[in-house]
């Protein structure tokens, strides 16, 4: 802050100034704290000086005193300050730029958290959340050096969810980046800050790049489980149906379009990606997507054999009891009792009954095998000489 002087003021201001040339250790850290208490701007340049003291206790001074001061002189004093040997001298300056929020001590804030210093990373880590969007970028662009990822990966995701609501767009941005690395850290980061704003962007990359189809689908399960997005009423059932934001955003994007990628998702290595595919391809086509669905009934996954047989139901399309009942004889109980409940919706109970029937007998082999009651006439040879 600019404190307009008055001559005694402009004295002291000199002395002090004077001070910090003294041969006497305490006398020049006494005289660069007290120019810190005058929050004079016109100090500031005598501090940054003293930022090359060789004692740590006059650095740390000037560095406290310029936090003080504050204005840009004083934050190009607290950069130079981040590259300190001591410790004690760049946790200040670190706290410093974190205050002042300065965007431009980003880069040097990101190799603090390089530092074998706890102190050091903890405080790097809480100035580079207290500079917010300006900081995403940066940070997201160190995932691209394989040595920095692992090194400060932790510290850089922490950082990122710290920054919350504030890193969005700037993560958004960074969707279209060139390094997987990057978009799989937004997409995963996005999810866990929880913001409805980025439900049409995800979507759009789920359709776009296979690659990270299974981290979107990740991402989305978790906005929906901290209630970011869904709530489309008490009816909707989660299991099957997907909220109403990520339908919009696929109907958006072109029903054919969508419908187009979505079949090949039918396909993907993951059981997740699948079985979101599935509710997705419901939810589009309706009716029509009877056929595409019955396809995926040779999945070999069992859960998502279980979701379409549920979907198919819902359709209340009765073509699809045959597929159905043929699934129960290949793969018995592991779906049996999803199959005959979805029966049970698309049949009055005189049908269901003869269905099972069928399907008893199928499994049986042959023709069911019927206990007769009535005793059989004895034909042998020995009844016959009875009778004589």
């Amino acid at each position: 802050m600019d404190v307009r002087a008055g001559a005694p003021q402009e004295a002291e201001l000199q002395r002090l100034i004077g001070r910090l040339r003294s041969s006497d250790v305490t006398v020049r850290s006494d005289a660069a704290h007290a120019l810190g208490k005058l929050q004079d701007e016109r100090g500031a340049e005598a501090l940054v000086g003293a930022l090359e003291d060789p004692d740590e206790y006059v650095r740390k001074s000037a560095v406290l005193a310029l936090r003080r001061i504050g204005g840009t002189r004083a934050l190009e004093g607290l950069r130079v300050a981040l590259g300190d040997r001591s410790e004690q001298v760049c946790l200040q300056a670190i706290r410093g730029v974190g205050e002042l929020r300065d965007r431009s001590a980003v880069e040097a804030l990101i190799k603090g958290l390089s530092r074998r210093e706890r102190s050091l990373q903890h405080a790097a880590i809480e100035a580079l959340s207290r500079i917010g969007s300006d900081a995403v970028r940066p940070l997201m662009e160190a995932f691209k050096d394989r040595q920095l990822r692992r090194r400060i990966g932790n510290q850089i995701l922490k950082i990122l969810i710290d920054i919350g609501p504030r890193a969005v767009d700037p993560l958004l941005e960074v969707l279209g980046d060139e390094s997987p690395y990057v978009r799989m850290t937004a997409v995963s980061v996005l999810g866990r800050i929880g913001d409805r704003r980025v439900v049409a962007p995800l979507v759009g990359l789920f359709l776009e790049d296979p690659r990270l189809q299974e981290a979107v689908v990740t991402t989305l399960t978790q906005l929906e489980d901290r209630g970011a997005i869904g709530g489309d009423g008490a009816h909707v059932d989660r299991e099957v149906a997907l909220p109403r934001a990520v339908l919009e955003a696929l109907q958006a994007h072109g029903r054919d379009r969508s419908m187009e990628s979505l079949r090949v998702a039918l396909g993907h290595e993951s059981p997740k990606v699948r079985r979101f595919a599935c509710k997705a391809v419901h939810g589009l086509a309706g009716e029509e997507a009877s056929q595409l669905l019955l396809h995926v009934l040779q999945d070999e996954d069992v859960e998502v054999k279980r979701l379409v047989v549920k979907l198919l139901g819902k359709l209340r399309d009765k073509r699809v009891i045959d597929p159905l009942l043929e699934l129960i004889l290949k793969d018995g109980e592991q779906v049996e009792e999803a199959v005959w409940n979805t029966i049970k919706v698309l049949t009055d109970l005189r049908e269901y009954e003869e269905l099972r029937a069928r399907v008893g007998k199928q499994r049986a082999g042959g023709r069911p095998q019927v206990r007769q009651y009535k005793k059989e006439r004895d034909l042998s040879p020995d009844w016959w000489r009875e009778q004589d």
